[in-house]
């Protein structure tokens, strides 16, 4: 069915592995330098800065790699699941045969690369808690000394310089002039805040920028920039772009104003609206002093005619009787003193006449002691030779009590409710109902026979007798 091959006239010069392999790979390299493929990551590991993934679709899978230099210029996360495009160039491992794409692009399939890279990085630090309230420190309402971050050239610094002398003149503002915009932008940033909190004596920083685009943007989204914020000391406040635009920076400070000028307006009131506030309070303040004072004039005078305050002297009279009369007391009290310590006096040395007989007390103490010793030893002689005495006796006992002798075989018959024992075959009749106790328990029995030997002869005595 299927025509047979024809031979060649000679066979192919053979490759070597390595000859092969790098003719392979020079064809690819040359053939296919820029190529975009889509699909999914399935496996991500980076290593020494370069990225390994794996990419599929739903039959296929291709090994891919991204060097350190490119993988710098990817603004997200290469995470498993995310779908990509990738853009590179074919090309053949050598040492392992292995077939593969190296990437110098990647972009995110139906989000833009900024996008992803600021939900990517938005999520990781929620997680973190850098967007908590309860971290969120207050912003000074009448702040000395304010840290302005901003680029020096462009409206923003004007608008906000303007705002600020408007509202309250005499402000001491510090300007730290940094790109807003471009790859060096976010390094500046990070070193201004980092600088003015070495520095100290800031009541709030503002960062500020205005809008942009996304790519504009993109300083105030960067990580860095983030953890710079959260690590301030000092209150902050992001004044960003326009009020539709949010940035990680908003999420981070611990203030968030549409817009610089809006950020301006927040870090200070106005002076005239404080002096007014501050007005109106000292009105209030004289007003319930005012009120204050005439209640209590008005109760002073009430106290005035009061009786408590009328009858004052007299009960001051009391009082100096009182006190009179507490005087004498502790003067006779003091008097009779002397009298008291000697009559302690003359008992102490009484006592002490009667000191032999005190020490004789301990002679006396240790006979006692000598004596409750030869009780007891006595005592425990005499309980020695009573118990011996008591274990003769019960082994006596034990010896001629009947259930000693029950428990060699013999049994005691009576009748019952009687407590004499029968003695005599005699004394029963034939049909008497006795009892039999043995050593262990007792029988009831029927008498059935009398006054002869059993068949198997009599219990005790000779040999049995013929009939």
């Amino acid at each position: 069915m299927f025509p047979s091959p024809v031979p060649s006239a000679a066979s192919p010069r053979p490759y070597t592995v390595s000859e092969l392999l790098a003719e392979v790979s020079g064809v690819l390299r040359s053939t296919w330098r820029d190529v975009a493929v889509v699909g999914e990551i399935a496996r991500c590991d980076i290593r020494n800065g370069h990225g390994y993934f794996t990419l599929k679709d739903r039959s296929s899978c291709l090994s891919a790699i991204i060097f350190a230099s490119d993988l710098k210029r990817v603004p997200f996360r290469l995470e498993p699941g995310l779908e990509v495009i990738l853009r590179g160039s074919l090309d053949l491992y050598a040492p392992q045969g292995k077939f593969q794409i190296k990437v110098f692009a990647i972009e995110p399939v139906g989000r833009g690369a900024l996008q992803l890279a600021f939900e990517q990085l938005k999520a990781r630090l929620d997680a973190e808690g850098l967007f908590a309230a309860e971290r969120k420190r207050a912003i000074p309402r009448l702040p000395r000394s304010i840290a302005l971050v901003t680029s020096p050239t462009g409206s923003v610094l004007r608008d906000m310089l303007h705002v600020l002398s408007r509202r309250y003149r005499g402000l001491a503002i510090t300007i730290y002039p940094v790109r807003v915009q471009g790859e060096l932008a976010a390094v500046e940033i990070v070193a201004a805040v980092r600088h003015l909190n070495r520095h100290g004596g800031f009541d709030v920083l503002i960062l500020a920028r205005g809008g942009g685009s996304p790519e504009d943007l993109a300083p105030f989204n960067d990580e860095r920039v983030a953890r710079a914020l959260a690590a301030s000391g000092i209150p902050t406040i992001s004044g960003v772009g326009h009020e539709t635009d949010w940035t990680i920076c908003d999420f981070v400070a611990d203030l968030r104003a549409p817009t610089p000028s809006a950020a301006a307006e927040l870090v200070v009131d106005r002076k005239d609206e404080i002096e007014r506030r501050v007005g109106n309070a000292r009105q209030r303040l004289l007003r319930a002093m005012r009120s204050r004072l005439g209640f209590e004039r008005a109760r002073l005078s009430g106290v005035a005619r009061a009786e408590a305050l009328t009858g004052f002297p007299r009960r001051v009279r009391e009082w100096r009787g009182r006190v009179a009369q507490s005087r004498d007391a502790l003067v006779g009290c003091l008097e009779r003193r002397p009298a008291e310590y000697a009559a302690r006096v003359g008992a102490a040395r009484r006592l002490l006449a009667d000191f032999a007989r005190v020490a004789e007390l301990a002679r006396r103490r240790d006979a006692v002691a000598s004596l409750r010793g030869r009780l007891v030893e006595r005592t425990g002689r005499w309980e020695e030779r009573r118990r011996a005495r008591l274990g003769e006796l019960s082994r006596k006992l034990d010896v001629l009590s009947p259930l000693a002798v029950l428990a060699r075989g013999y049994a005691v018959a009576y009748r019952k409710g009687a407590r004499a024992p029968i003695v005599s075959a005699e004394s029963v009749a034939i049909g008497d109902r006795i009892r039999v106790r043995l050593h262990q328990g007792e029988l009831g029995v029927v008498v059935r026979d009398t006054g002869r030997p059993l068949d198997d002869g009599p219990l005790f005595g000779g040999p049995r007798e013929e009939p």
